[in-house]
């Protein structure tokens, strides 16, 4: 089954024959609809304005996606494409607390510089229903096998039982651990502004971001 076959098949398209298009299509698609989640959010999102950045028919939308629903969905699996296979492998590989607290940042630290309008797009919709959005994330992690954030509770309990963490409760830890991880991009241009001190683009910041938090989360979770 090709690429364009799997993605009617998930937004349930009929294999009539599309309008013209390249076979970059769906890409083009996917990559203007990021940027427009992104600034306008779900509810304010417009097809119209996507087609028009993807340089497509406003009927190929709708062809290869069916629906705005389907598109943010689909944009939200391309983002948790590139994160969940490096957490399910550091997951396998993080046998203690401190194993896990030294290969979370570099993930995360990278995948939010790195894809900034991923982080918006969430955080947008966190703001605007965090209900919907956080029950939308929860699903689509749980698509994968093992799930991240399962895999993580599981971990953490167990180490809480064995006196491995100082937090006792995994929740409390994860909420401890999650902002510092994903809104640096988001903070960062704030404390550059108070501090009078340009940072974020010197080729040193990412390895010294990651080195810090490290640092932070172990003295934080570690007894």
């Amino acid at each position: 089954m090709n690429k364009k076959e799997i993605i009617m098949k998930k937004n349930k398209i009929s294999p009539s024959s599309p309008p013209s298009s390249s076979p970059s299509s769906p890409q083009r698609i996917l990559h203007a609809a990021l940027k427009e989640f992104a600034t306008h959010g779900r509810e304010g999102a417009r097809m119209a304005r996507i087609a028009m950045q993807a340089k497509v028919n406003k009927a190929l939308l709708f062809y290869y996606f069916s629906s705005k629903e389907n598109l943010f969905q689909e944009v939200m699996r391309q983002a948790l494409s590139i994160v969940v296979p490096q957490l399910q492998q550091a997951l396998s590989k993080a046998q203690k607390p401190k194993d896990l607290l030294e290969l979370l940042p570099p993930i995360y630290t990278q995948f939010t510089f790195q894809h900034p309008d991923y982080i918006r797009m969430i955080i947008l919709e966190l703001v605007r229903e965090p209900q919907v959005m956080a029950q939308m994330m929860a699903e689509a992690f749980n698509s994968y096998q093992p799930s991240p954030p399962l895999e993580i509770k599981k971990k953490l309990k167990k180490w809480e039982t064995q006196g491995l963490l100082k937090e006792s409760d995994p929740a409390q830890l994860a909420l401890n651990l999650l902002p510092p991880l994903l809104f640096t991009p988001i903070i960062a241009p704030v404390v550059e502004a108070l501090f009078q001190e340009k940072f974020i683009d010197s080729p040193q910041f990412l390895q010294q971001r990651v080195a810090s938090l490290i640092k932070f989360l172990k003295h934080g979770a570690l007894p």
